[in-house]
């Protein structure tokens, strides 16, 4: 039996092993922010998938002899439940943390029970007198919870990173897109195509989520001031307004609070700014207590919601900030002097709330 199980974990299976021993390094020698995303996650999918391997290589095995049918319907049964398992497992890695998930376990459950069917009927599969695999009326159940899952997927993609720029996520659409295909060979060919498809989406979207990681601020988690500069230059032509915005009294909150109070402080205006973000608007932190702001292609309404937004969650929080807005209408096709202009203004305003406390302006 030893031998050939050996024989049966060569070729096929060898790109499987191959990236589950890259991805467990990559995971093992990397941490990502905790907040983007649970990393026990993706090794729960590293664990299914070399189960399903291993299934694979059992349901081989006792398809080689008659006297091991009781094997091959559990190893087939054991088959079907760790496929949508292994897609529940992607999609667990890019579900938001804090939200509820048990009801994504739900298809998994029901899939389960209805395979184990074929302990007793041929609902789901059965083997006819020349052992030969014969599909049920509901035997393509599985694929049909793959498919709600990676429908899932797609949906997730789009809402959790809609502030993301489209040639950043369309890589992570290509991978959820990869893993539908390899579904369709599975079904047609009974192939296993697609635990390979789904350990490279996650060493995709592992890679991708380093790369972002690059790209924010490590304590707002906003774009950070490399990617505002990319950003000026790429957008240039079509930045309707920008807004500086900058806090006011942080000096004093750390000098009194202490700087843990300060960068409490920076992450609720952080978080205040992602609340207002999306395709259109893009917040940066700058550095320090500077933030800024860039509207694409918005009009005058859809600005001034955006900054009525996030004012009142500066009320909400009891935090003061200081912003200034400049538009294209008024400076021109020029993004520095909307800029430039955004910045006096800012300051402005800093100027006006230091003067109604009756305080020196500090920084």
């Amino acid at each position: 039996m030893i031998s050939n199980l050996g024989e049966l974990a060569g070729g096929e299976h060898y790109l499987a092993f191959l990236l589950i021993l890259i991805v467990s390094c990559v995971l093992l020698s990397r941490n990502i922010m905790s907040e983007r995303v649970d990393q026990g996650k993706f090794r729960i999918t590293l664990l299914v998938c070399a189960l399903l391997i291993l299934q694979d290589m059992m349901e081989k095995y006792a398809q080689m002899d008659p006297a091991r049918k009781d094997l091959r319907v559990i190893t087939s049964i054991a088959g079907y439940v760790l496929r949508p398992a292994a897609v529940l497992g992607f999609l667990l890695v890019i579900w938001p943390s804090g939200r509820p998930s048990w009801f994504l376990w739900i298809p998994l459950v029901l899939n389960g029970l209805l395979y184990s069917t074929a302990l007793f009927i041929p609902l789901t599969f059965s083997f006819d007198s020349n052992y030969s695999f014969q599909r049920g009326p509901l035997g393509s159940a599985v694929f049909a919870v793959c498919f709600i899952y990676l429908i899932l997927i797609l949906v997730t993609i789009r809402i959790r990173f809609k502030d993301r720029r489209i040639r950043d996520i369309i890589v992570i659409y290509l991978c959820a897109l990869g893993c539908v295909g390899a579904m369709a060979v599975d079904y047609v060919f009974e192939e296993i195509t697609l635990i390979s498809a789904i350990l490279i989406s996650c060493l995709v979207f592992y890679l991708f989520l380093r790369a972002q990681d690059m790209d924010h601020d490590s304590l707002t988690r906003l774009w950070n001031r490399r990617i505002f500069y990319e950003d000026c230059a790429e957008y240039r032509n079509a930045v309707t307004a920008a807004a500086s915005i900058d806090m006011n009294g942080l000096k004093k909150t750390n000098d009194e609070l202490g700087h843990d109070a300060g960068d409490r402080a920076l992450k609720m205006i952080g978080r205040g700014l992602r609340s207002v973000t999306g395709r259109k608007t893009i917040a940066y932190r700058i550095g320090g207590d500077e933030f800024m702001l860039l509207f694409i292609h918005c009009n005058e309404e859809e600005i001034r919601q955006s900054i009525m937004s996030f004012l009142d969650e500066m009320w909400r929080t009891g935090l003061s900030v200081a912003i200034g807005l400049a538009t294209r209408q008024e400076c021109g096709d020029s993004l520095e002097e909307m800029i430039r202009v955004s910045d006096h203004r800012m300051y402005e305003d800093k100027s006006r709330y230091y003067k109604a406390h009756d305080r020196r302006r500090k920084k």
